[in-house]
């Protein structure tokens, strides 16, 4: 007879009372991504998200090759002659005229620089897709010179423009494949039609990584906006030009190296109204030093100043599935975009990212699937 191990089994039997101790008691308790039911105390998750919380992105196996990957792409119609073309993430934009047409704006390194050098070597370009929002997408056009980075482009119906934000200025780029010191500034131009032409920069902001919201309803037609930006700031303003006035910082994302550090904020309204923010979380660079592989943070709040929570579990991970079967586990994946449905139910479709591979200085733009939706909303284009 084997003798009994107390200390495993009282371990299992916090874990297996723990496991059915959990219940959701609100909506916050499903991350907001779904309805908590009583007296089950169960979430039903909304589609496009898993697990008892909700917390957790449902990405499905991805295509190689899809999303924006010139890694390969060596003609002198583009930037390189020699060592491929990289870029780091970007946003799908549907055409308002065609609906089979589909533009990806891009930060792309000029030169041949990869992402070591992406100040001041980002551009900005748009890339077009006939296959549906993962692409392959195909370089079309370069919409603004180096030095332009941080690119976030959204439709403003109030103004019926599409608004650009990036961060950086107009500049010659060096010889030499280096990052340089530079400020950080938030500007925004405007264009009628994606394609542009786009106004001249106008500068916001000291800051980074912008990513907007405009706060227009069919309700609500207002040209308010709200624009976050780097450690999880909040601005609001009237117009789109600003001037844009803080509304909400998170006290406890101030610091470097802390387990809440995360940068690359992804800002959204929900179909309930609740807002919620995709970031790159760097747990595992404040942990250990390395870039890998809890990745994806999740904040969400019901309204914007009021109390954010932040569960500190990974929303998604390095390691993407395809539909060949493999698998590729990225050294990095950051700068999160999602895509939504377009039938005011706001279901995320696909995930955008910028990834790095192991042993590799070259970067791309992968798209990933989320949930059924996304098959639903390809067939439905007749893709």
């Amino acid at each position: 007879m084997h003798a009994l191990n107390i200390p495993r089994l009282l371990t299992t039997l916090i874990i297996s009372m723990s496991v059915v101790a959990w219940g959701c008691q609100t909506d916050d308790d499903c991350s907001l991504n779904g309805i908590c039911h009583q007296p089950s105390g169960k979430c039903e998750c909304d589609p496009g998200w898993k697990l008892q919380d909700c917390g957790q992105l449902d990405l499905q196996p991805a295509t190689r090759w899809s999303g924006y990957n010139y890694t390969n792409f060596t003609l002198p119609d583009f930037y390189s002659t020699k060592g491929g073309n990289s870029s780091w993430g970007g946003n799908i934009i549907q055409d308002r005229n065609d609906k089979s047409l589909f533009h990806l704006i891009i930060d792309q390194f000029a030169r041949g620089c990869g992402l070591s050098g992406w100040r001041p070597f980002s551009t900005v370009v748009r890339a077009e897709s006939r296959t549906g929002p993962a692409g392959p997408y195909h370089y079309a056009k370069e919409l603004m010179g180096t030095f332009h980075h941080n690119v976030k482009v959204v439709w403003s119906p109030a103004d019926k423009k599409y608004l650009m934000y990036t961060i950086g200025i107009e500049t010659e780029t060096p010889d030499t494949c280096k990052s340089y010191k530079w400020a950080n500034n938030i500007s925004v131009s405007s264009a009628p039609d994606i394609r542009g032409p786009w106004a001249p920069s106008q500068r916001l902001l000291n800051a980074t990584n912008p990513t907007p919201w405009p706060l227009w309803t069919h309700d609500n037609p207002t040209s308010e906006i709200i624009l976050g930006v780097e450690d999880n700031f909040i601005y609001h303003s009237d117009t789109f030009n600003g001037p844009y006035n803080l509304i909400k910082s998170m006290p406890w994302n101030t610091s470097d190296y802390s387990d809440h550090w995360t940068e690359d904020p992804f800002l959204w309204r929900d179909k309930r109204g609740n807002w919620h923010i995709l970031c790159h979380w760097m747990i595992d660079i404040a942990e250990r030093h390395e870039k890998y592989p809890r990745v994806g943070g999740h904040l969400f709040s019901r309204s914007l100043t009021g109390n954010w929570t932040f569960k500190l579990q990974p929303v998604y991970n390095t390691t993407v599935h395809f539909t060949d079967g493999g698998e590729t586990d990225y050294y990095r994946r950051e700068r999160p975009r999602l895509y939504f449905s377009d039938d005011g139910s706001l279901t995320p479709l696909y995930l955008i990212n910028g990834v790095q591979e192991f042993n590799s200085s070259a970067s791309y733009t992968l798209i990933q699937p989320i949930g059924q939706g996304a098959r639903r909303y390809e067939r439905e284009l007749g893709v």
